[in-house]
């Protein structure tokens, strides 16, 4: 494999001081920035490029970005490692490797770059091409022997490491990578500090934002071709995977294939036969995914990740989810049929100034904080509550309803009817009210109905199209847009504030949840409720004991070779610099780490763009670290 220079990839900025890196950025989570200090920001997920294999230099692979990642890992399959060295060359794999480790002093020796030269290391592998399914075979010197620490055993496990050049965003570096299997993950590819040291930031709070700028505005419903059979497209705003309707689905595993009928909304079929890229769990069973050849325009066929089912109950025959629109495109919730006209990137579209959501908000109307929703399906916005009741006031006709306050009671609210929309059987009042977005108030006419029997318990609030003049546009790759808040630098390593404690804690994009070190957890039951008792410590001496209200559990995924394992949750404070944030955080045995707790993207997303390569931009390093 062709190598190239780590040079390529940098460029010379001059940094600068800790009190300048650590001041606001002229940014929010709202109005995102997609470069900084000649480094590209990535987002949790984007798009990378095996730029120097050829089969593959043009096929976007799913790659997760994570600063807790000390080395960045890939999928590969038929890892072999062998040795020309004399003494060496009778060892194969796994023996070759833990005997050159040895001979280097073991796991806890230090080793540079060229320690594994002298043993004439040869890794190969074969990467599977995800949309044909040939098998791709790679084969290039050893660079390195990656030592991965194991959640069950004192044993690290080893990794075989070649360096290649990977593209994200356009940023080409010379990468060095472990190679692995990663079948267990949605993602074939972990980013870790190889590639991001000095090339690039991390904001957690975004999925694919280096293709923000660029995509493409559809409409709520569209029509598309998989080779030339019609499929009408509508979207999901809850669904994170693509689904699309298939008939006669077969599955082959030892051939890694999946064989189904395409069913057209006019009844056209069309058989195929397509890699399968791996099997999908959902609530009901497990399902192929594939990537699926759509054709969006005349010009323009796009790849991409669905599974497959019988969705002939269904009006569309594709079920758009958040993956896929977050990589491709931002909808319009109002029009249709977008595709194969004009095309308008979302960059563009922002000079109508329309109104832009996530799939999940919150508003604030007359100081009341409630969830709030996009739709596709109505043009007023519209409160949706327990009960109402219409009476006269001042000869005036008046709307009398309830909302939760604060303090988590029902508070009356009576309000004046500017005039009554009738939609089916029902007739929705329409009254006005005060909306805070950030520090902006402003007054909006809205309609109030029940809620239907399928809802939710609790008042919402649903963006109707005409709540802005430019129009509503939905945007997947983030929650809570409308809370803007300001970006800001922070290093991998910083201190924080957690429930009157202060300690160095590390901030790691690749984690959803945030996790704190948590010794004796004991899990109990109190007034019927949830609850686990745990003490806090850390290398430094801080201790603290706990009693908490369970609000979640979570599986975590194990690594190969390890089990998964099952995490409390609970809800802690944390503060870093002028962030200050009530989140989620699990519970689990930490003590073999150095740092006791790691900040998620739970937390992260709410503004720090996080440098891999750097610590404590936004505190003081503390003095046991000095």
């Amino acid at each position: 494999m062709k190598k190239m220079s780590l040079a390529l990839a940098l460029f010379g900025a001059v940094l600068a001081t800790p009190l300048a890196w650590s001041q606001t950025l002229s940014a929010t989570t709202q109005d995102p920035i997609y470069q900084l200090d000649d480094k590209v920001v990535l987002g949790r997920v984007e798009s990378v490029y095996y730029s120097d294999i050829a089969e593959l230099s043009d096929v976007p692979f799913i790659g997760k970005i994570d600063t807790g990642a000390d080395t960045t890992s890939m999928h590969a399959e038929n890892i072999h490692v062998s040795s020309r060295h004399p003494e060496y060359q009778n060892f194969k794999d796994d023996k070759l490797m833990r005997a050159i480790v040895d001979d280097l002093g073991g796991t806890k020796a230090k080793w540079d770059t060229g320690s594994f030269k002298p043993y004439q290391v040869t890794v190969s592998f074969t990467i599977h091409h995800p949309y044909t399914g040939k098998e791709i075979k790679v084969t290039d010197d050893l660079e390195s022997i990656s030592a991965i620490r194991s959640r069950t055993s004192e044993k690290p496990i080893l990794r075989p490491a070649v360096k290649m050049p990977m593209t994200i965003a356009g940023r080409t570096v010379d990468t060095v990578v472990n190679l692995t299997k990663r079948t267990q993950f949605s993602a074939p590819i972990l980013i870790g500090k190889t590639y991001l040291d000095n090339n690039a930031w991390v904001f957690a709070g975004y999925d694919y934002l280096q293709e923000q700028p660029n995509a493409q505005i559809i409409g709520k419903k569209e029509t598309v071709e998989v080779e030339g059979v019609p499929y009408k497209v509508s979207i999901s705003t809850s669904s994170r995977y693509t689904n699309v309707h298939a008939l006669n689905i077969k599955v082959d595993q030892k051939k890694k294939q999946v064989s189904f009928t395409l069913e057209g909304e006019n009844g056209k079929r069309h058989p195929m036969t397509l890699p399968l890229v791996r099997m999908l769990k959902t609530s009901k069973s497990e399902r192929p995914l594939v990537y699926l050849p759509v054709k969006v325009s005349e010009t323009e066929t796009q790849q991409w990740l669905v599974y497959l089912r019988d969705r002939s109950k269904f009006s569309s025959q594709i079920r758009l989810g958040r993956d896929v629109a977050s990589q491709h495109f931002v909808i319009d919730t109002d029009k249709e049929n977008l595709l194969g006209g004009v095309e308008k990137s979302f960059k563009n579209a922002l000079k109508s100034a329309p109104l832009v959501i996530s799939p999940e908000e919150s508003v604030n109307i007359d100081g009341h904080v409630l969830p709030a929703y996009p739709t596709f399906a109505v043009k007023t916005p519209l409160l949706r509550v327990n009960g109402l009741e219409l009476t006269e006031k001042d000869k005036k006709e008046v709307v009398t309803f309830y909302l939760p306050s604060s303090k988590g009671k029902e508070e009356k609210i009576t309000k004046r009817v500017l005039k009554k929309l009738k939609v089916g059987d029902s007739v929705r009042p329409v009254v006005e009210g005060e909306f805070l977005f950030g520090d902006e108030e402003q007054s909006i006419e809205f309609a109030i109905d029940v809620l239907d029997k399928d809802d939710q318990e609790q008042p919402f609030f649903v963006f109707g199209h005409e709540m802005a003049k430019g129009g509503v546009l939905l945007n997947t790759r983030a929650d809570h847009l409308l809370e803007a808040r300001p970006l800001f630098r922070a290093g991998h390593i910083e201190v924080a504030e957690v429930e009157g404690m202060s300690f160095p804690v590390k901030l790691d994009t690749g984690a959803d949840v945030s996790s704190i070190n948590a010794q004796n957890i004991k899990q109990f039951k109190e007034d019927g409720k949830d609850m686990v008792s745990f003490t806090y410590e850390n290398a430094s001496g801080v201790k603290k004991a706990f009693i908490k209200p369970v609000v979640d559990v979570m599986r975590i995924t194990a690594k190969k070779g390890e089990k998964a394992n099952v995490r409390p949750v609970v809800e802690m404070h944390v503060k870093l610099g002028e962030l200050e944030k009530k989140i989620r955080v699990n519970l689990q045995d930490r003590s073999r780490f150095y740092y006791s707790m790691i900040l998620g993207r739970n937390f992260l997303k709410h503004g720090a763009i996080v440098a891999s390569d750097t610590n404590y931009i936004v505190t003081d390093k503390p003095d046991e670290e000095k």
